[in-house]
């Protein structure tokens, strides 16, 4: 979005505006819209009463659309949210910036020992899962690669890229290295929070 257009936004709205209105400008769902706020994504007042429990802050959701063109991994729900029977208690249900950072941190020290530019075989290596899955995250541009001689080849910081993402963070049966893992960087994860 445009500066201009933020400036309608702000000249078209009171200080505090409603979760309808959020949702209506941002061009997302209620649950979305929900999440966000629910999660802390998006700052703002809850009540706690069933009508009009949120005020938020016009310029909160301004700079929401700004920092959501930069880094839209941080505010997409996890993977299954959608879903009525969501309960993935392994994984938190937000990140923030600073946890993403964290996250990429110890994903590269992991991955120290990886060359810079790895195969599909070394990233099966590394997530536990086989190199059928690899290939599944590649052609479906889950995973960014580039293909030489019909063979898949992922630099470690593309790598780093979907570990961090949602499409891996909520995958439902995950390998038992991934498991391994994650209980390491959840663990430090909330040490550091």
């Amino acid at each position: 979005m445009e500066n201009s257009t933020y400036d309608t936004i702000l000249a078209a709205y009171p200080l505090y505006m409603t979760k309808e209105q959020m949702y209506q400008i941002c061009h997302i769902s209620k649950r979305t819209c929900l999440f966000l706020l629910e999660s802390g994504l998006v700052p703002c007042q809850d009540s706690g009463k069933k009508t009009r429990r949120f005020r938020i802050n016009t310029e909160d959701v301004i700079r929401y659309l700004e920092d959501r063109e930069v880094h839209p991994e941080l505010y997409k729900p996890p993977v299954g949210f959608y879903n009525q029977k969501f309960k993935n208690t392994n994984a938190p249900t937000s990140l923030t910036q600073d946890d993403i950072q964290f996250m990429r941190k110890f994903y590269e020290a992991k991955l120290g020992k990886y060359p810079d530019v790895l195969s599909s075989k070394q990233v099966s290596s590394f997530t536990g899962y086989d190199t059928t899955s690899v290939n599944n995250w590649c052609e479906k541009n889950k995973l960014k690669h580039f293909c030489i001689k019909r063979k898949n080849l992922v630099p470690k910081v593309y790598l780093i890229d979907f570990l961090v993402s949602w499409d891996y963070i909520g995958i439902c049966v995950k390998s038992k290295r991934h498991k391994n893992i994650n209980k390491k960087l959840w663990k430090e994860l909330q040490s550091q929070r």
